[in-house]
């Protein structure tokens, strides 16, 4: 409930502090006064729009601030945690408007968006009035009436579980067809790329391998020229190296005859010998293996190109393409997967559905029983606020899409008087008709809550024995629910509960003109009735009566 209010530099309002209590929470005051200011304050506190206009003149910024506790904080816990906050018995709610039309709104001290402050709004405080009955003809507003009253609210959640699901696998089902269709947009490139890779079948650092043959190509015949002339050198001719290293050591040997100390030069020389002879057969061999053809050298220049060509289109480098064509064969094999995971998340979506579906059918037999139940309940509590031929329905027609309240679609049907037959509320009813369709709706209500209702002028038009059933019937809602009615009727000003007086008054001194709000005691209150009955100069009549429905005589 709306435990305390304050309010600073609001169009009339200069500075006020309220503070309110359970059930009935009465504002009366001279038509113009400034009653509707304070709905206008409460309004900001819903995350209304806002302008600089409501700023008091010549102040620098307007402030509001409530403060709200909680019977069950835990029904909130969505709201709290969104903020990052624990379930809490008491909030304060602040908004702030410069002159300049700014907003500064805080929820315990912590800066919130407008949006959030509406949600906090949406929940903590239900206005009535000519403005705020438009959510009463909103056809997704009846929907969460109704969902108010079933039996089965379970049934919601669950639906709104399996739409959930379902939107996950729909959002499944849409990402692997959306990588699909990019893919198989794709594939006939990768398929040429990939053929043309497997063509030229590239191996790794082979064109180093064949720049390399290819430059001993090119010294081929030197090296051939130089291999033969060393060979030559070593044992061409009767003078060559190998001859005469063979006559120094047989004269070595002759000498080691007479002179045993030469043996071991012999053997030496004789070891040099047999090496030298080694590498002249090696260079023989080498000479006569390197066979440089032309035809050789032309195929590596081929291949060379094949390479250089392939490597432009999908390099710059050779392990550049050999890593692309691995990655064009892993895409091709993934497209291939794909097709057959967009298989199974189809069979997912469609059982996804079937599901969600079958619970918001479900969902919609227990609310068309709630919205029989309804339907009576709202006809009998109107009739006794004064439509004694009252006809009213609640239709529920399960004609809209999926979504995550269900497939049903729900119209509140009005006939005030009979003979015009049943037609959608938001078409027939006019804003008093509105304000007692929405006090029955609140009474009909099951459950007790942390909302605070407001009823502005909801007795407009009413007198007599309609007055009083209005007022019997919001003192039946006070005794469960924190409500506020701002009334001209004194029937509804007797309620039991807090009352207080809207008033204008004139500051002389700065020329100016404020609205004041003060909680009355009683004997001031049976004066306010009295004035609400006899007018400005009440008689002790009117006194009187006053005094009767305070039950203070």
């Amino acid at each position: 409930m709306l435990a305390e209010l304050k309010v600073k530099n609001l169009v009339l309002i200069e500075s006020l502090a309220l503070t309110f209590g359970p059930g009935a929470n009465l504002l009366t005051g001279e038509t113009g006064a400034g009653k509707s200011v304070l709905v206008g304050a409460l309004g900001l506190l819903k995350g209304q729009k806002s302008s600089a206009g409501l700023v008091r003149s010549g102040a620098e910024e307007a402030e509001v601030e409530a403060l709200f506790a909680l019977e069950d904080p835990l029904a909130l816990a969505p709201l709290f945690q969104a903020q990052g906050l624990e379930p809490a018995e008491e909030i304060i709610l602040r908004r702030q408007i410069s002159a300049t039309g700014r907003n500064r709104i805080r929820l315990n001290g912590s800066l919130i968006t407008l949006a959030q402050l509406a949600a906090w709004g949406e929940e903590l405080l239900a206005i009535s009035s000519q403005h705020e009955q438009q959510s009463l003809i909103n056809p997704a507003r009846q929907l969460d009436f109704l969902d108010s009253f079933n039996q089965r609210p379970e049934l919601l959640a669950e639906t709104n579980a399996l739409w959930r699901a379902r939107e996950s696998a729909a959002e499944a089902f849409r990402s692997l067809e959306k990588e699909l269709a990019e893919s198989r947009e794709k594939k006939d490139l990768y398929e040429f790329q990939l053929a043309e890779i497997k063509k030229v079948n590239p191996q790794p650092a082979e064109d180093d391998i064949l720049l390399g043959q290819k430059n001993l190509f090119r010294s081929g015949a030197k090296l051939t020229s130089f291999l033969s002339a060393a060979r030559d050198i070593l044992e061409v001719g009767q003078d060559c190296l190998l001859s005469r290293l063979e006559r120094v050591r047989a004269a070595l040997a002759k000498a080691a005859e007479l002179d045993e100390s030469w043996a071991e030069a012999t053997e030496s020389v004789a070891e040099m010998n047999q090496e030298l002879s080694a590498l002249a057969d090696r260079l023989q061999s080498s000479a006569k293996g390197q066979n440089f053809r032309d035809s050789d050298l032309e195929a590596i220049e081929e291949r060379l190109s094949h390479l250089a060509r392939i490597k432009r289109k999908h390099g710059p480098t050779l392990d550049d393409v050999l890593t692309k064509g691995q990655r064009i064969s892993e895409a091709l094999a993934r497209l291939a997967e794909a097709e057959m995971e967009l298989s199974l998340a189809r069979k997912k979506l469609a059982q996804a559905e079937e599901a969600a579906l079958a619970k918001a059918q479900e969902l919609s037999q227990s609310r068309a029983a709630a919205a029989q139940s309804l339907s009576a309940n709202l006809v009998e509590t109107l009739r006794a606020l004064g439509f004694p031929k009252i006809q009213m329905s609640v239709a529920v027609e399960p004609t809209a899409p999926l979504g995550p309240k269900g497939v049903d679609h729900v119209n509140f049907l009005f006939c005030p008087n009979p003979g015009e037959g049943l037609r959608p509320l938001a078409k027939i009813a006019s804003g008093g008709e509105l304000s007692r369709v929405a006090l029955a709706l609140k009474i009909a209500q099951p459950t007790r809550s942390d909302q605070t209702l407001v009823f502005d002028e909801i007795d407009s038009g009413l007198s007599g024995g309609t007055a009083e059933a209005v007022a019997a019937k919001m003192g039946e809602l006070a005794s469960r629910q924190q409500i506020f009615v701002i009334t001209h009727l004194p029937q509804m000003a007797s309620l039991p509960g807090r009352h207080f007086l809207v008033a204008k008054a004139e500051d002389e001194l700065n020329d100016r003109t404020i609205t004041t709000i003060k909680e009355l005691p009683p004997d001031d209150r049976a004066r306010e009735l009295a004035r609400m009955l006899g007018g400005a100069c009440p008689s002790p009549e009117a006194l009187a009566l006053s005094n009767k429905l305070l039950g203070l005589s």
